[in-house]
């Protein structure tokens, strides 16, 4: 049965167009599309009209003279209303000028000066002035005391001629670039002291530790863990312990916790293990039987995750998985 529509009284038709057609509807209990459709009948404007300001020839000049923004800044409109209008006559967008933009005052000091310098002048990193001086194909400003300077003949000549730490003092380069030019052209090191390995020695190696058996013999530990590679001796100490048949027994017996802290293993490197030797973990659920599975679809899976003790996920995947229909609820007809 519907019911019969409220006639509007005096009060509510003098209040249209005063107040907001929305709080006009909620003051009165009353639909907004109602009240729209009543105050146009009544050709009532609207409380809130739009207000709208035509272009003028010399707004549209202002147009694609730089981005929208700006040009809505400068004539107080907004960034719609410009974009809009712009599209509308054809006009393209004007460039976009970024507040960090690079000046024609700044581009002109790159390559006169040292970047460093240029970029202290400027108040820019040392890198966007090596960066944009590259760019735009500018070669850089000759540095008097390079960082990286090539090698004379008379510093090739005095490599090997004294120790490595005072040719860099001398030459004012770092120790590393030294020997690493020194190496380069095969220069032995200055004053070098080599020792041969005894047999003493060598049968040492894999008995003890590298570090035990560098600080026995004087040697550095570089040089016996070198000399053990190269005699293809195991580390008596390795890092990674090898898995043996006794450990391996273990897997797949218990949950991989327990054979981590049983054996001192990582957890991460039993489960790999486990992985490898293809062995299931017995934490896991057991898997689907027979029986189980002749139980899917005789009942709602709800009702067999229950008896069985699973998820009614677990149970309608595993349904889904043997294509096995479900069951449909029989609906009773009361007459």
């Amino acid at each position: 049965m519907k019911t019969k529509k409220r006639p509007w009284t005096v009060f509510e038709i003098s209040m249209l167009g005063r107040i907001y057609d929305i709080e006009h509807g909620r003051r009165f209990r009353r639909p907004l599309n109602q009240v729209w459709r009543k105050r146009k009948a009544l050709q009532i404007p609207a409380r809130r009209q739009i207000k709208t300001k035509e272009w003028t020839p010399a707004e549209d000049r202002w147009l694609g003279t730089a981005s929208d923004s700006v040009v809505a800044r400068r004539l107080g409109r907004t960034l719609f209303s410009v974009a809009m209008h712009r599209a509308r006559l054809g006009i393209p967008p004007g460039p976009r000028v970024y507040r960090n933009a690079w000046s024609a005052d700044e581009l002109a000091q790159l390559g006169r000066k040292l970047d460093r310098e240029t970029a202290k002048s400027i108040q820019r990193s040392v890198w966007s002035v090596k960066v944009h001086r590259v760019k735009l194909g500018i070669r850089a400003f000759p540095d008097p005391n390079p960082k990286y300077r090539p090698y004379t003949e008379d510093e090739v000549k005095l490599l090997g001629t004294m120790a490595d730490e005072h040719l860099a003092i001398q030459l004012g380069r770092t120790t590393t670039a030294i020997e690493a030019q020194r190496i380069k052209f095969g220069i032995p090191k200055f004053q070098r002291k080599t020792r041969r390995w005894s047999a003493k020695e060598i049968a040492l190696l894999g008995k003890l530790s590298d570090e035990e058996a560098a600080r026995h013999l004087a040697r550095t530990l570089n040089s016996v863990k070198i000399v053990r590679f190269r005699l293809k001796i195991a580390n008596p100490t390795p890092k990674h312990r090898r898995w043996n048949p006794a450990l391996d027994c273990l897997l797949g017996t218990m949950p991989d916790a327990a054979v981590a802290s049983r054996t001192g293993y990582p957890l991460n490197s039993v489960m790999h293990r486990r992985f490898h030797l293809k062995l299931r973990d017995p934490s896991r659920r057991a898997l689907w039987t027979p029986r189980e599975d002749r139980l899917l679809g005789t009942k709602p899976d709800a009702d067999i995750a229950w008896e069985l003790q699973r998820t009614t996920g677990a149970v309608a995947n595993r349904r889904i998985r043997l294509k096995i229909p479900v069951l449909k609820p029989v609906r009773f007809i009361i007459q």
